[in-house]
């Protein structure tokens, strides 16, 4: 297949060519996956997001609009994947631990600096990733996308600014204020969440 631009792949794979769609998938895995790990910390987690991820994309390709950019799409299906697991994991451990981590024997900070992966830190952590995720999806759509590229999928400014077909200098504005429309949103909460586990993005 000749070299094509996503636009010109996620196009082709509309009109039924499978060929296509393979080459987005692998366009695109790692990607997904990164994104994934970013919040799960959790390689087997992670890799059943990625091909959920590319399942719904595949039964769902009619709602693909080819005049959008594909890699948002794909994105926000990951990242509804995403936060499926996320839910469902944080039902399953919260049966499994204390009612309130923060109330036991263990110190907070104890329990953050801790190796050990007790189900309490398992679901402190997939707790702080879900107010990630809620201080990312309440930011303004021209932050938003900018700031997934950047602190979820580790992309360089240079090709954040082919993706979204910006100046670099437009995005590191974007960056720096979408990061401080956190900071005034959401206050000290943002402080202490950015301090608890490698799970942040930021």
């Amino acid at each position: 297949m000749l070299q094509l631009n996503d636009s010109q792949l996620a196009a082709l794979w509309s009109q039924g060519d499978s060929k296509a769609f393979n080459r987005l998938l692998e366009l695109y895995k790692d990607k997904i996956y990164r994104l994934a790990y970013r919040m799960l910390r959790n390689k087997s987690d992670s890799e059943d997001v990625v091909q959920e991820t590319f399942l719904r994309a595949y039964l769902h390709s009619h709602r693909f609009d080819t005049t959008k950019n594909f890699s948002s799409w794909i994105f926000s299906i990951g990242k509804n994947v995403t936060i499926d697991v996320l839910r469902k994991k944080k039902s399953e451990l919260s049966m499994d631990t204390n009612p309130n981590p923060f109330q036991d024997s263990l110190p907070f900070y104890e329990k953050l600096t801790s190796q050990e992966k007790t189900p309490e830190l398992q679901l402190i952590e997939l707790e702080t990733a879900a107010q990630v995720e809620r201080m990312i999806q309440d930011l303004p759509d021209k932050y938003k996308n900018l700031i997934v590229y950047k602190y979820y999928l580790d992309m360089s400014l240079e090709d954040i600014s082919k993706e979204v077909n910006l100046p670099v200098s437009t995005i590191k504005t974007r960056l720096f204020r979408g990061r401080n429309y956190i900071k005034r949103k959401w206050g000290s909460l943002f402080f202490l969440v950015q301090s608890l586990t490698s799970v942040i993005i930021f």
